[in-house]
C-alpha cells in the first residue's frame, strides 16, 4: 500500500513538472513543438497579442495543436481557424471552443478516409490528404454524417483524390438544397458506376452555373441524374439537350471551373469547393 502511494504521488509530481515546464515555455517555443510552421508560430503570437489574447489562452491552443501533431493529423488546417477568427474578431474563448470542436471533427474525418481511401494513396501524399480531411470536415457541417459517408463512398476502397471529389461534389450538392438521402444515393450509384473525378468536376461546374442562373431544385436533380448517366429519363434543361447550355467532357463543356457560383449550405456556411465554410464563433475555414 505505502509503495503504491509512493508512486501515485511519484507520478502527480512528474505531471505537475511537466505542466510548470510547459507553462514557463515561450508561445512560439509551444507552438513550434506542436508543428507550427516558425513564419505561422511568429505570425500567430503576434496577431494573438494584438488582439489581447493572453499567455494562458495561447498555452491552450498550443496543447491543443500538439494532441492533432502526436495523432499526425494536419495542424495547418487547424491553425487557419484560429486565424480567421482573429481576423474577424471573435473572442478567444470562442476560438478556444472552436478549436476543440473542430480538432474532434478533424479526428472523426480522419476515421472516415483511413476506411474509404487505399493505403498505398494515402502514404506519401501529405497534401492530398490534408484537402481530403478538410473536405470531409466541411461535408460533416453540411450535414453528411460518418454514416452518410461511408453509404456514399462505400466498401471498396479510392485513392485519396477521388474520396476528396465525391465529398466536394457531395457538399455542393447539399448547399444547393438537395437532400441528405438523394446525394447519398445519386453519388453512391455514380461511384458504383466508376464515374470519374474529372467528370464529376465537369458536372459540378455545370450545375453551379446553371443554379448561379437559377435553376429549379427539381431540375437541378434531373441534371444531376443525367450527366451522371443514371437511371432517369432527362428533365428540363439536361446536361445535353436542346435546353443544356453546356454539354458534358468530350461534348466541348467550356464552362466556370470547379467552385463557380457561391451557393449557402445548411447552416448558412457551405459553399463550392475552393469557397469559405463558416467556422465556429463565426471564424471562416476555406478549403486548401
Amino acid at each position: 500500500m505505502r509503495r503504491a502511494r509512493l508512486m501515485l504521488t511519484a507520478c502527480l509530481t512528474a505531471l505537475a513538472l511537466a505542466t510548470t515546464a510547459w507553462a514557463a515555455t515561450p508561445p512560439k517555443t509551444a507552438l513550434r513543438h506542436a508543428g507550427v510552421a516558425a513564419s505561422q508560430a511568429r505570425r500567430l503570437v503576434r496577431e494573438a497579442r494584438a488582439a489581447g489574447v493572453n499567455a494562458a489562452t495561447m498555452d491552450r491552443w498550443a496543447r491543443r495543436l500538439s494532441m492533432l501533431h502526436r495523432e499526425r493529423l494536419p495542424v495547418s488546417l487547424a491553425v487557419e481557424q484560429i486565424f480567421e477568427g482573429l481576423m474577424k474578431g471573435v473572442s478567444a474563448s470562442r476560438i478556444t471552443d472552436g478549436l476543440h470542436a473542430f480538432a474532434r471533427a478533424l479526428q472523426g474525418a480522419r476515421r472516415v478516409l483511413d476506411r474509404h481511401a487505399t493505403p498505398q494513396s494515402i502514404a506519401g501524399h501529405p497534401r492530398a490528404v490534408r484537402h481530403a480531411l478538410s473536405d470531409l470536415v466541411i461535408a460533416r457541417r453540411a450535414g453528411l454524417d460518418g454514416g452518410a459517408l461511408d453509404r456514399l463512398l462505400g466498401r471498396r476502397r479510392l485513392t485519396v483524390s477521388r474520396v476528396s471529389a465525391y465529398v466536394q461534389v457531395a457538399t455542393d450538392l447539399r448547399g444547393w438544397g438537395v437532400g441528405r438521402r438523394d446525394v447519398v444515393r445519386m453519388l453512391g450509384e455514380a461511384r458504383r458506376k466508376g464515374v470519374s473525378r474529372h467528370r464529376l468536376f465537369a458536372l459540378d461546374a455545370t450545375l453551379a452555373h446553371k443554379a448561379a442562373h437559377g435553376q429549379g431544385l427539381q431540375n437541378l436533380r434531373g441534371m444531376l441524374r443525367a450527366g451522371l448517366g443514371l437511371r432517369a429519363s432527362m428533365g428540363p434543361g439536361s446536361l445535353s439537350g436542346p435546353g443544356g447550355a453546356m454539354g458534358m467532357p468530350g461534348g466541348g463543356m467550356t464552362g466556370p471551373g470547379p467552385g463557380a457560383g457561391t451557393m449557402t449550405g445548411p447552416g448558412g456556411g457551405v459553399t463550392g469547393p475552393g469557397s469559405g465554410m463558416t467556422g465556429p464563433g463565426g471564424a471562416g475555414m476555406g478549403r486548401p
